[in-house]
Parts: C-alpha cells; structure tokens; sequence
C-alpha cells in the first residue's frame, strides 16, 4: 500500500501575512540556525526586492524549522529579544526575510564584515520608483528617503500631509532653480553639477521622454542613464566618471539646433502638476505592504540536523546564489561549529585593526578573506581538490567508488580537514604569504583583482612550505612568480576551480623540492613566450582603465617595487599608495596624458579610446590641476622649463620610468598608445624577470 503524501512529506505548510513573521522576530521567537550565513545583499538588491512588493510579484516561499538545534541559534537583527532562544528557525528566504525586517522596523543587520549596517530605501511616490538611498534622494523633495519612517508610523494620515506640505514648499525652490539653469543655457554658459542632477531628475519625470528621445540621447541621457544603478563602481579610480556627465551634457548642449534647444526649455519651465490623491493612495500601498501574504513550509520536527542540512543544501542548489563552498560551511556548522567560528572569527579580525594588546591578528590591509576563501584553501592543501563539488562530497563521507555515504569516512575526512584548517589560519603561515605579495609590489588591495588569485596563491605557498619545506628566500621568489604569472595571464578569472584542480595534479607528482620547483617553473615557462610578451599584453592593455586589468595593476605594483617616483616629482608612488594613511583629499590622482577635453577637442574619439591604459599615469594632486586640458607639449614644456632646468639626464630617466616615449607630446595619439603599450610590456617583463 502506497502510503499518503500527509505521511511521507517533510513540510507542513504555514500561510499568513508578513506583520506576523516580523512579531515573530520582534519577540524572539523567530531566528536562524548557524548554518545559515550573514546578511550578504547589497542595498541595491533590497531596493530590488521591496520594488516586486509593491507591483505585487511573488517574492518566493520560506522554509522553516521547529528548534532543535540546541543552542546553536542566533536572531535576526541586533536589537535584544525577549525569547533567547526561538522556537522557529528560517532555513531558506534569511535574506529576504531579514532585508524586509530590517526595513520595516528599522533594525540594523550585521553584514559581511561583520559591521552593524542600517538599510536605508527611498520611495518616489510620484513617479512609484525605489532607490537606494543617498545624497540625490535627499535632495529631491519628491522622495521619501527613508521608508523606514513611514512603516514606523502608526497611519498616513500625518505623513501624508507632511510629505505634500514639503513637496509644495520645494516646488517653488525647484521653479527658481529651473529658471537659472535655462538662463545659463539661454547665455551658453557652462552648468555645474548640481545643475545637471536637477536637469536629469526633470528629464526623468517626464511621461512623454520617449517623443524626445532624441535630443536626449544626444545628450547621452538614454532612458536606462537615467534610472541610476546603486551597485558599487568597479573602477580602480572614478574620479573621471564621476565629471562625465557633466562633460558630456554641457558639450553637446552647445551643439543643439534652435528647434532642440526650444523643446529643453519648455522642459525645464514645465509646471509640475501634482495628483494629492494619488499621492496618497500611493503611500497607503506603500504602507501596506506589511500586509503582504507570505507562503512558508515548516519542517516536521523531528528530523535530525544533518538531514535538515541536507534540504539546506539542495534547495540552494538549484539556484545561482550558494555554491559548493557554502554548502562546506554549512556541513561545518552541523558537525564542527567549532571550526566555523574560527573560520568567522579570523575573517572578522582580517579587516578590524587589532586592539594593542592583542599579541597576534590576520589583520593586514591588501586582503579581506571570506570563509569561503578559507574553505578553498583548506580544500586545496588537505585534499589536492580545486573544485568543491567533490570536496564537499568528501566532507559528507561519500566514497568516490560505491558512490554511498559512510559516517565513519566522514569523520576521518574532518578529521583531515581540522588539522589542515589549523595550519591555513595559523598566523605565522598567514603573514609569511602576505609578505610575499607585498614584496611583489601589491601594497593595495586596489590592485589585487580577485580573491581566487590570492586563495590559490595561497594554496602553493602552504603546500611549498609544509610538504616540500622551501625557506622563506624560496617561497618569496617561486611563490611570487608564480602569483604575478597567474596575475598577468588571467589564469583563475575563466574556470578557476578547473583549472585549479589541474594545477593541484600537477604539483602533486612532485616527491621533492626540486620537482616541485621544475613543475613551477615549466608551468611559467610554457606559457610566457616571446608572443604572449609581445602580442598577448600590449593587446589587454587595449582595454578601458579599469581595476580588474590585471597587465595595468602588475605595471604599477612594479612601479612601487621598484621605488619608481610619481611623474614630475619626488614622492615615491609606494609612498602615496600607503594604506595607513588616510586624508580626506587623495595625494595621487590617476591622469591622462593626452587629456580627455584636449583629445574631445581635436578628434573625435569615444571614451574607450581615450581611457586606454596607456593613456593613464598617477599625478600628485596639484600637478593634476595644473596641468588641466592643455595639449601635452604646452604642458610638458611649462613642467620641463620650471622644474628640469639643466637635468636632462633626469627627466629622461623620469620618462622612462614611466615608460613614457621621449617625444611623446608631439607624437600622435594613436602612435603614441602603441608605442607606450609595448613599453608597459615591456616593464612588466622586465619585473617578472627580476623575480
């Protein structure tokens, strides 16, 4: 007999509204487990999610489980309980739940870096856009900028008026202000940036952008420019972008026809007309999405932790969020919590400044670990595996032959695990890795482009010091070339597990120093020919300025390395990339050597072009200003006449330093970037073989 699907399911299921899982919290009786992870959603995703709430789109279900876990609990937010210990535990949606938690109570959530965060969302009820929020939504009435405020009020009635009451007061500011910016333009003068935010919010509003799609775009302000991304800038440094805007709308506001330049106008002396009523039904949504149905399913009791790891695991494993490295973690928090606090605890102490008492720390300023980056490196050293699929599949005592768990593997193999976890977060071993990075010139963790070069490195350096006992002279050199040649040939940024795992077999035929020294070098060898110096890099150096050029930040940690002075000064660059240092105003900026309205002004040239690499070189701070748009030759001779008077020989070796063509102000560009891409090459080879 079949038995019925109320005896064999493992859920039971739970409905209600989202009020109600939030008293649960409130109270303590609603918490997580510790095989769960820290909060880890940027604002951007928690503005995200509240967006789907109010066009009301399903949000997905919870998974709950009634405590078993004796103890081994933590609640959501920072805020004091009533109950320690709650009866309910949420195994799947924890970062769902505790972004709408942490906004709908305004909660603070600890984060990653396992600091005290406060999520701060912005509600536009005018045009029903979410932001996060920052400086612009405070400065624009229209916003709510924290809908934090509303949720903590007992009814709209009082927020509503208040809101409206702001929202008129400031129309008439915005009308002034409007009318200043069309004066500049009417007399074809320059507008700063305040001016270009207030001229894009007023673009942003409108409902007929795209009959003017057009005139917009030729200001470069498409419809998605102007719905602004909250996500962190990838570039190494954006001061340049931060002014783009504001390059780009002034320039090609002097070049709209009569017809063009009417329609700005009427935009920007446009009446706004506000709907007070549908304002206010807005807001009341709004308000009311503490209402909003949740679906959850509850674990039936009596299961164990480790099959409730298990349903953990696979149901993050149909997804893109988790992968293998947290499902080890999570093994690690039912069977070793323990060993999964250490792992958070030295993640924590890598990024907080130890106390002076303290007699040892992880803390260092090139690298923040994650307890994932731990895990890989324990996988790597403890079982020769680069892929955590299997690792994760050894941990859980599964034998590779007759593919069936066994409990009695699965201790031996922590067991294995423990002691290799020891040897990855000993200080000593930790330190001595990070002083041959910091020898190769990486003394920012600016320049350091992904954690699997750094974890992987890492790998080799414990596998070349514990099994085949290199000296610290040894693991400098070989450690550090074979670190800057998986920099440069972005070895780890396309299949790094695989290709981890290949790198691992390889080593692992080695009986000895020697051996493992000539697999080292042959690996290099086989790869850094004269083609990849001469084709292959000056090619990556074709790319735009960005932090994640690995050819770029290798050229200037051997810039530091080699004590090279900033152009036309002599300050050290090592000097002024000194983390320790912290000034309000950066000392070293990143400027064009043919700079940008110069070129805009003389060709015509996209961004790309003129934000190569090789265009790029650090200035201090005044000599940036100085130098300004000027052409390159009235520059360079100005610096040359007032700082190089009879120091020929210096400025040629300054120039060359910086692999800077002796005739460059008088080459053309193009010819320029060609020749002082193969000069960076050039340089970086030359650092590498100095290793």
């Amino acid at each position: 007999m079949i038995d019925s699907p109320q005896k064999t399911a493992l859920f039971n299921p739970l409905n209600g509204q989202l009020e109600q899982l939030f008293s649960y919290i409130d109270l303590g009786d609603l918490g997580l487990p510790d095989i769960q992870r820290p909060f880890v959603w940027k604002d951007s995703k928690v503005r995200d999610l509240f967006d789907s709430l109010y066009r009301g789109y399903p949000i997905g279900s919870y998974l709950l489980w009634r405590n078993t876990a004796n103890g081994r609990t933590h609640q959501i937010g920072i805020k004091d309980h009533e109950l320690k210990d709650p009866s309910l535990l949420i195994i799947d949606g924890q970062q769902r739940l505790t972004a709408l938690y942490s906004v709908f109570r305004g909660v603070k959530v600890k984060d990653l870096n396992y600091e005290d965060r406060t999520i701060k969302i912005a509600f536009n009820p005018i045009t029903e856009e979410f932001k996060v929020a920052d400086a612009s939504t405070q400065r624009n009435p229209e916003f709510i900028n924290n809908i934090t405020d509303l949720f903590c009020k007992a009814s709209t009635r009082t927020f509503v008026n208040q809101y409206l009451e702001k929202l008129l007061k400031e129309k008439n500011n915005l009308k002034i202000k409007h009318s200043l910016i069309l004066d500049k333009i009417n007399k074809k003068e320059e507008l700063n940036k305040g001016d270009i935010e207030l001229f894009k919010n007023k673009i942003k509003s409108l409902i007929d952008f795209e009959d003017n799609r057009i005139i917009w775009e030729k200001l470069g302000l498409t419809k998605k420019d102007l719905i602004e991304s909250d996500e962190e800038n990838e570039e190494f440094d954006n001061s340049d972008d931060k002014t783009e805007d504001l390059e780009i709308i002034n320039n090609e506001l002097s070049l709209l026809n009569n017809e063009e330049l009417q329609t700005v106008r009427e935009v920007l002396i446009r009446e706004e007309v506000y709907d007070e009523d549908l304002i206010s039904s807005r807001v009341e949504k709004l308000y009311n999405l503490k209402n909003y149905p949740f679906n959850a399913l509850e674990i039936i009791p009596d299961l164990t932790e480790e099959q409730v790891a298990e349903i953990f695991t696979r149901i993050n494993s149909k997804g893109t969020v988790l992968k293998q490295a947290d499902f080890i973690l999570t093994l690690l928090s039912v069977f070793w919590p323990d060993g999964r606090s250490q792992i958070d605890n030295f993640c924590k102490s890598a990024k907080t400044v130890p106390h002076k008492d303290e007699k040892e720390s992880p803390y260092n300023y090139i690298f923040e670990p994650t307890p994932k980056d731990l895990v890989r490196v324990s996988v790597g050293l403890g079982f020769n595996r680069g892929k955590m699929k299997d690792a994760y599949a050894i941990l859980t005592g599964r034998d590779f032959t007759t593919k069936k768990v066994s409990s009695i593997l699965r201790e031996e193999q922590f067991d294995k695990f423990k002691k290799t976890q020891e040897i990855v977060l000993d200080n000593t071993n930790w330190h001595g890795f990070l002083k041959v990075i910091l020898g190769l010139g990486f003394k920012s963790k600016d320049l350091i482009t992904s954690s699997n070069n750094i974890a992987n490195a890492y790998i080799l350096y414990l596998i070349a010091k514990i099994k085949f006992s290199l000296d610290h002279k040894e693991l400098d050199k070989y450690i550090g070339k074979w670190f800057f040649f998986s920099l440069i040939t972005s070895r780890y940024s396309y299949s790094p597990e695989t290709q981890m795992e290949s790198d691992l077999n390889y080593f692992n035929e080695a009986r000895n120093k020697v051996e493992f020294i000539t697999i080292l070098n042959n690996l290099i060898e086989s790869e850094l020919t004269n083609d990849f110096w001469e084709i292959t890099v000056p090619n990556k150096l074709l790319v735009s300025s960005s932090k994640k050029n690995t050819i770029r930040n290798t050229y200037i940690a051997g810039l530091i390395r080699n004590g090279v002075k900033v152009l036309f000064s002599d300050r050290k660059i090592s000097d002024l990339f000194d983390p320790a240092l912290k000034k309000r105003k950066k000392d070293l900026e990143k400027h064009h050597i043919f700079p940008k309205n110069y070129l805009k002004s003389q060709f015509e040239l996209d961004h790309r072009q003129i934000n190569q690499v090789a265009n790029f070189t650090y200035l201090e701070f005044e000599d940036n200003i100085d130098i300004s748009d000027k052409a390159p030759r009235e520059y360079f001779l100005d610096i040359k006449n007032t700082y190089y008077k009879n120091k020929e020989d210096e400025l040629i070796k300054t120039l060359a330093d910086h692999c800077l063509p002796i005739n460059f102000y008088d080459m053309e560009y193009k010819n320029f970037l060609k020749e002082r891409r193969k000069l960076i090459a050039k340089y970086v080879r030359s650092v590498f073989n100095s290793l």
